[in-house]
């Protein structure tokens, strides 16, 4: 006789918010990054001045993860580019466990100290 087994299925979601929110936290703590770039408004005025321009997406169990910044005049531009992907792949994969394939870093543009 087979012992009756009460098995549950169960999932864990987590939305693109939140991990837009995890990439945002890990910005915030690397030296050289000004801010992520606010979208512009379109012709109909649809997109929020002060939304920023970073796209998170799951394809095929894996995160992409697409951001424009501003970078502080000075820095080393490719490396704390390099620094950026490697912190936000790091941070999305220890703390939510979804694999992250790519991070696509646009810089767009080069800002002095005193427009922080």
């Amino acid at each position: 006789m087979q012992p009756n087994v009460n098995q549950t299925v169960s999932s864990v979601r987590i939305s693109e918010e939140v991990l837009e929110t995890i990439v945002r936290n890990v910005l915030e703590e690397i030296p050289g990054v000004a801010r992520l770039t606010p979208q512009k408004k379109g012709l109909l005025g649809l997109v929020s001045e002060d939304r920023p321009r970073m796209v998170t997406r799951v394809d095929r169990d894996a995160a992409v993860v697409d951001l424009s910044v501003e970078l502080s005049y000075g820095c080393r531009l490719k490396s704390v580019c390099a620094e950026i992907q490697q912190k936000v792949k790091d941070a999305v994969q220890d703390m939510t466990g979804i694999a992250v394939s790519r991070v696509n870093v646009h810089v767009s543009d080069i800002v002095s100290a005193d427009a922080e």
